[in-house]
Parts: structure tokens; C-alpha cells; sequence
């Protein structure tokens, strides 16, 4: 490089005038140091010992490219400077020359050369649109009235949609070039003075004989207009292609005047659907469909009840869309007939009280029953004891002979324990291979008969196809009130003497005994331990991926907790989540998951979504919302890349409390999904109060896809009922193929299970976060 002086003292010449030095720092531009009187007059002010940082940003930043470009390959760099001013663009062109000075330090020479382009700017966006666009004055008589438009400005665009060229079209009336019955000097005269942009649709004669479909908008100022004309020839005929869709859509549609509410077309399928004659339906109103005796009754979910001409009532959702059609405002509606579906969901919410495999009531109507024995018994003293089964060596029977022969296995358990009990008895599966029993006013001898009778009927052999199994049940009894007068000491005390009967080899009973203590010693330990794994960072995260039914591209993982004991070795989330829910662990330990999983979802080199599990326990603590955003905004994720699933357990206590939590989470931008669907008495009238983003299909129902027709109903409905509301429905549980091919024919939106992958650590879930987003094998 030749030295400052070497430049400086030379004979730069009238060159010096249009010069400026910029001295540098760390390979950037940092100051000018000196500027030539011609560069000053073209920065328009003062540049000595002016830092770059406070020059205007379209100098700044060529100036930058160019010394950074200087110093990187020390030969003369050029960059190009584009200013704005009144409307007009000004080019120009600077050269960088890099130099050093007598100590070595790097500095560029940057001269402006004298030539500079204008581009006159509005000019230029004026003439690049083939849209018509033109500029046009008001004509007044001596009144003041507006009796025409003159044409001030156009561009070729509106040359060529007026037929004549730019030259002879400017300053003509507009009276002179369109034919009044079109009406577009009235229309434009009803312009003038409103502060809003309008439109207008004109039919305009070529010159040829053709017609041109114009759409004109307008927006005034005083009294120049400016006006967009657009060709909508193509449109025209998109309308063409409408009517032919309307009118052989499998759907019921009609097209409904806005201003008169009167039908002005509707299709065959609403002919036929409805039973009315199309010339009824164009003498009717659209509220002539309603049913007028339902009237006072609420639809839900947007439903309305519509009546047929034979006199029955359906119930349908309506699509609505507002659009111009043959240059009128009308009403485009289709009518969805979910009268089935209502069924459908009817039958859903008998079903969320029971057990679909069993038949036999679910755990949340088990609660129910019992809280409402404790509420008798605080009333008139009517005992109650309380029978907690769990079934012996039925793992082995699953895991040897399958799903299929398990749950054939769970129906013929259902029937052998309602065979033992009494009317006033009352049994529950509570999942798994759970069970439990409220025996009302029971004596001693009854409670002892009743269980040796269920250990009885369960020792001897069921029949599973070609073979028979032999299994067991193991009965742990806790009597309210001496065992317990609320719900949780009466099932602790039942599960700790099931505890005990199972510990002693199982098909025994045992009843409470405070001398059981000693498996809360035990769970004191292995609370210990959590928290000290805790502390540790023992604990991590495992993520199991979510793909889209039907392309098996992955859209998401699921964070999964894992802990491994170093002495149990891996402890099921079954065991230690409930103990941290019951020691208040859970908040720290859900604020660190939410951590972990929002800041390693942040670096995936696709913005995929990551999918985290809310407790219930973690509904009460008023700081979760805050703790989110906290999160959210530390680890820098996206809100809407976030996925928070909630339990139906969530929505059972304190609902209009944990509602609000919900929509404070929504508030953040978050996604909201309901896990485990359709397993509790909640599900739907959530759906109503709560805009969830996605519903998860519990895997209970998608295992038995192909097996079981009712839980193929209750996957149709919520898949079908997912869809009408606008509601993401994922499968879980995925296991085979034909449980997949199930779903995809159903129309299910997503799905994970075992089929497209275990949950796994992380470094192999960023081995499958692949840019090009390919399908994920199916196995």
C-alpha cells in the first residue's frame, strides 16, 4: 500500500476536492478524518473528525462496504451511494483506495466522482405497474357543483385501457372518453370529499366491440382524485368457474342478497338436502331455514338448527363468506349437517364417565361416587368401605400374548368382579389393570365376603382364545370413616394395604393398618432421592417426535422427564412426577423442563414445535404465567413454537381459575393442546369455553383402532369434531401400521407413538431435524 504521506503530499490535485480519509479501526471505518471542500458540499455539512456512526445511514453504509472491502484485499474498492430528495434519486459513485499512515495504521482514501444519475422516483413507480393509474381534477360550475373530471396525470397502463395514447388523453374531459349511462362521473362525484378509498366495477367498451371488466378504485384529496384501474377480465371468468362449482358441490349452498336477506341462487344438494323447490328457496329469507320452536334454545359450538321441508329438524354448521358476485354484495353459505356427529359427540361424553374397553365407570366418575359417600356420610353417618384391586401377573399375560388377548383379558375381569357384588355396589376401572370398589353400608363380614368372593372368581383360569391363562387379584380395604373421612386418605390407606397384599405374593385381601406406615418411610426415601437428583442435574429430558399424518414429515417433539436412579436404575414418570406434584418439587422442576426444552428447540435448525406437559399441581401456582414469559423471552424461542399440554384433570377444579391461566398462556402467544382426550367428563364442554390449538387423542382409543368399534367411533367423532372446530388432532400411542393407515383415512391431523420413534436424548432428536424435512419411516 503506498503511505498516507506519499498520497497526501503528492499532487493529488483537483482530485483532493472530492476526497475525504476515513480512518479505521478493527478492519471497520471509524472517523473522517479530513474531507476535500467539494466532498463537504456533497455531505452537506461538516465532516472533520466525524464518526461514521453518526453519518446518515445511505452514506454510512457504503462507505463501510467500501473500506471494509479495502483493507480485506488492499487493492481500490467502489461502491454506489443512492440519495433521496423531493422525489428524485441521486446516484453517485465512490472509489475507496486503501493507505497507511507513518505508524502503519490503515486508513482509505474515498473519492466521490463528479458524474451523478437522477431518477426522477415517482416518475419510475408510475410508469413499472401495468395496473392503469391516473390523477384527475374536479370541474366545477359557477355553483360549486362537480359537473365532470379533467385527466391531470396517467400512465401507459391507463393509456392502454382508454385506447388513445398518453399525450393526447392528458387534460381531456372525462365526460368525453366514457359514455355517462356507465356512471362512472356520478360515481367518482360521491368520491369527492370522503376521506376513505373506494371501488367500483365498470364494464367498458373497446373500441373493437369487446368489453373490458374494470375494477376502479378511487381515493380523494380536495379536489384531486387519484384512481386504480384494474383489469378483472380473469376474475369474470374465475366467476364462471364459481358457478360451476356452486352449482355441483355435494354440499347444500346458496348465494344470499345482503341488503334484502332474499336467496338468490342455491345449488341442487340444497335441494334436495332441504326438500324445498327452487322456487321456494328464492321466496324465502335465510332465517326462514331456523327452527322457530328452537329459537330460545342456545346452539352450541356455532350449530344451528335448521328445519327441512318434511318438518324435521337438523342441526348444521354454517361456512359464511361476504363477497361480490355479478357486481352485488352477496352471502356465499354452505351448510355442514353434524346431526350425526352430535350423536356422536353425545355419545363421547357418556363414554368420558366410562371405560371404553370395560364398559365399566372411569375414574373420574369413581371420584365422583366416592366424594358424594363422604358428603352421605358427614349427613347421616351411612358407612362406606373402599376396595382398591390390582390385577397379579397381568404385565406377563400383556406382554407374552399381546395387546389384543390384555384387553380381552380386562373385559372377562370386568364381568367376574360386577358378578360379585351387590346392586348398591359400585366398581370402577380406574386404567391399567386398576380397579376399585365402593361397597355401601357394609359390615365386616360383608367386606371380607365380598373381596374372598372377587379372589375367588379371579384364581380361576380365563379362557383367551386357544389357551387359558391363569392370573390373580390383590385387594387392599379402607373403611371411611376409620380409615379416612376425605377422598385422598381413603385411597392412600387402600393403596398402602394393596401395598402390603401385593408384597406377600398377591390374591389376598388386606385391610389398612397403621403398621403400614412403613411404605411412607419408603416413600420419604425416594422423595430424598428426587430432590437430590434434582440438585444434581441427574434428571433429563427425552424427546419423542411428532409427524404429520400424511406427509410423516416430523412438526414437533415432545419433552419428555426421564430420571435414572443410580441404584433402581430408571424410575417411570408414573412414580416420581406424582411425588413431586405431592412435595411441591413439581414448580422448580417444571420451570427447569420448560428451560431446558425452550432453549435447546431455540438452536434446531428447523423452527419445528416443542411440546411440553403442564401439571395440574402447576395450575395453582399464580406465578406460571409470569415464569413462561420469563422463560420464553430468556431462551429467545418463538411463542407460537411452544406447546403447553394440559390434562383434563387440569380443567376439573377451580375451572374458572385455571381458564383464566389459559388464556393468560394463550396471551403469550403460545399453542395450548388437551392431552389424553376423551378419558374424563370435561372434554367437551372445554372445548366450548377454551380455544385449544390441539386436541391429543388418548392412546387408549388409537391401540384398539381395528379391534374395537367403539373406540373407532370415539377416534372418528374427535377427529371429526377437531376438524369442524378448526382444531389440530393428534394420535398418541401410535404403534402398527394399520392403526396409522386408520388415521390417515380418518383425516387425523398428527401422530406419535413407537411407530415413528421412542423418545430419545436429544443428540439423536437434532439427527432428525434434517433442513430438507423428509418423510420419517415408517417402521
Amino acid at each position: 500500500m503506498p503511505s498516507y504521506g506519499a498520497v497526501v503530499l503528492g499532487r493529488l490535485g483537483r482530485l483532493a476536492d472530492r476526497c475525504a480519509l476515513i480512518a479505521t479501526c478493527g478492519g471497520r471505518a471509524q472517523r473522517i478524518l479530513w474531507g476535500g471542500a467539494g466532498f463537504r458540499d456533497w455531505f452537506e455539512g461538516d465532516v472533520h473528525g466525524l464518526s461514521l456512526a453518526d453519518a446518515p445511514d445511505e452514506i454510512r453504509q457504503p462507505v463501510g462496504e467500501i473500506v471494509g472491502a479495502a483493507l480485506r484485499t488492499g487493492e481500490p474498492a467502489s461502491a454506489r451511494c443512492d440519495r433521496v430528495s423531493d422525489g428524485i434519486v441521486t446516484t453517485w459513485h465512490l472509489v475507496g483506495v486503501p493507505l497507511t499512515n507513518h505508524e502503519g495504521a490503515p486508513l482509505v482514501l474515498v473519492h466521490l466522482d463528479g458524474e451523478a444519475a437522477r431518477i426522477e422516483l415517482m416518475q419510475a413507480m408510475f410508469g413499472v405497474t401495468g395496473q392503469g393509474l391516473m390523477a384527475l381534477g374536479t370541474v366545477r360550475d359557477a355553483e360549486g357543483a362537480v359537473t365532470d373530471f379533467k385527466i391531470v396525470a396517467l400512465n401507459q397502463g391507463a393509456a392502454e385501457i382508454l385506447g388513445q395514447p398518453v399525450m393526447m388523453l392528458q387534460w381531456q374531459r372525462l365526460a368525453a372518453l366514457v359514455p355517462a349511462r356507465l356512471g362512472l362521473t356520478r360515481w367518482l362525484t360521491g368520491v369527492v370529499g370522503r376521506p376513505d378509498r373506494t371501488a367500483f366495477e365498470l364494464a367498458y367498451p373497446n373500441l373493437d366491440g369487446t368489453v373490458r371488466h374494470l375494477k376502479i378504485e378511487a381515493n380523494a384529496i380536495g379536489d384531486l382524485i387519484a384512481i386504480a384501474m384494474t383489469d378483472v377480465g380473469d376474475i369474470k371468468a374465475r366467476e364462471d368457474s364459481f358457478r360451476f362449482l356452486f352449482e355441483n358441490n355435494p354440499l347444500p349452498m346458496w348465494l344470499v342478497d345482503q341488503e334484502s336477506g332474499l336467496f338468490i341462487a342455491v345449488n341442487e344438494a340444497a335441494i334436495l338436502h332441504y326438500g324445498f323447490s327452487s322456487e321456494q328457496f328464492l321466496s324465502r329469507h335465510l332465517q326462514h331455514l331456523s327452527d322457530t320452536h328452537l329459537e330460545g334454545r342456545p346452539a352450541d359450538g356455532g350449530v344451528r338448527r335448521h328445519r327441512r321441508a318434511d318438518g324435521s329438524v337438523i342441526e348444521v354448521t354454517l361456512l359464511e363468506r361476504s363477497l361480490v358476485f355479478e357486481g352485488r354484495p352477496v352471502l356465499l353459505g354452505a351448510a355442514i349437517d353434524v346431526t350425526e356427529q352430535r350423536r356422536a359427540e353425545a355419545r363421547i361424553t357418556h363414554m368420558a364417565h366410562h371405560d371404553s374397553l370395560t364398559g365399566l365407570p372411569n375414574r373420574v366418575l369413581f371420584a365422583t361416587r366416592l366424594s358424594e359417600a363422604i358428603a352421605e356420610h358427614a349427613r347421616n353417618g351411612a358407612r362406606t368401605a373402599l376396595l382398591c384391586l390390582d390385577l397379579d401377573k397381568f404385565k406377563f399375560v400383556n406382554d407374552t400374548l399381546g395387546h389384543p388377548a390384555g384387553d380381552a383379558l380386562l373385559r372377562q375381569v370386568a364381568e367376574r368382579i360386577a358378578g360379585c357384588l351387590r346392586r348398591e355396589d359400585f366398581v370402577a376401572r380406574l386404567g391399567g389393570d386398576e380397579f376399585a370398589i365402593l361397597l355401601r353400608s357394609p359390615d365386616s363380614e360383608t367386606v371380607r365376603r365380598i373381596a374372598e368372593r372377587i379372589i375367588e372368581a379371579l384364581s380361576r383360569p380365563v379362557r383367551l382364545g386357544d389357551r387359558d391363562c391363569q392370573i390373580g387379584v390383590s385387594i387392599g380395604i379402607a373403611r371411611l370413616p376409620e380409615h379416612g373421612r376425605d377422598p385422598d386418605s381413603l385411597q392412600r390407606n387402600a393403596d398402602l394395604a394393596l401395598y402390603r397384599a401385593k408384597a406377600e405374593g398377591g390374591s389376598v385381601a388386606h385391610c389398612f393398618e397403621v403398621a403400614m406406615d412403613s411404605w411412607a418411610r419408603s416413600q420419604r426415601r425416594r422423595e430424598t432421592d428426587l430432590h437430590e437428583a434434582f440438585a444434581r442435574g441427574d434428571l433429563t429430558l427425552a424427546y419423542q417426535p411428532v409427524i404429520d399424518v400424511r406427509t410423516q414429515a416430523i412438526v414437533g417433539f415432545e419433552a419428555l422427564l426421564r430420571w435414572h436412579h443410580p441404584v433402581e436404575g430408571p424410575i417411570p414418570p408414573s412414580e416420581f412426577v406424582p411425588l413431586a406434584e405431592q412435595t411441591g418439587l413439581i414448580g422448580p422442576l417444571g420451570a427447569w423442563v420448560l428451560r431446558q426444552a425452550c432453549t435447546e428447540a431455540q438452536g434446531w435448525a428447523e423452527p419445528l414445535l416443542v411440546a411440553v406437559n403442564l401439571s395440574p399441581v402447576q395450575f395453582r401456582d399464580p406465578g406460571l404465567v409470569t415464569m413462561v414469559g420469563e422463560v420464553l423471552s430468556q431462551s429467545g424461542l418463538a411463542p407460537a413454537r411452544l406447546e403447553l399440554e394440559v390434562t383434563e384433570s387440569v380443567l376439573l377444579a377451580a375451572s374458572e381459575t385455571n381458564l383464566e391461566t389459559l388464556h393468560a398462556l394463550r396471551a403469550l402467544g403460545v399453542r395450548i393442546a388437551m392431552d389424553d382426550f376423551g378419558t374424563g367428563y370435561s372434554s367437551l364442554s372445554y372445548l366450548q369455553k377454551f380455544p385449544f390449538d390441539k386436541i391429543k387423542i388418548d392412546r387408549s382409543f388409537v391401540q384398539q383402532l381395528g379391534e374395537n368399534r367403539h373406540s373407532a367411533a370415539i377416534v372418528q367423532a374427535v377427529i371429526g369434531l377437531g376438524a369442524s372446530l378448526g382444531i389440530v388432532t393428534v394420535a398418541e400411542g401410535v404403534e402398527t401400521e394399520s392403526q396409522f393407515a386408520h388415521l390417515l383415512a380418518e383425516g387425523c391431523d398428527e401422530a406419535q407413538g413407537y411407530l415413528f420413534g421412542r423418545p430419545i436424548p436429544i443428540a439423536e432428536a437434532r439427527q432428525l431435524i434434517r433442513p430438507d424435512r423428509r418423510p420419517l419411516l415408517v417402521a
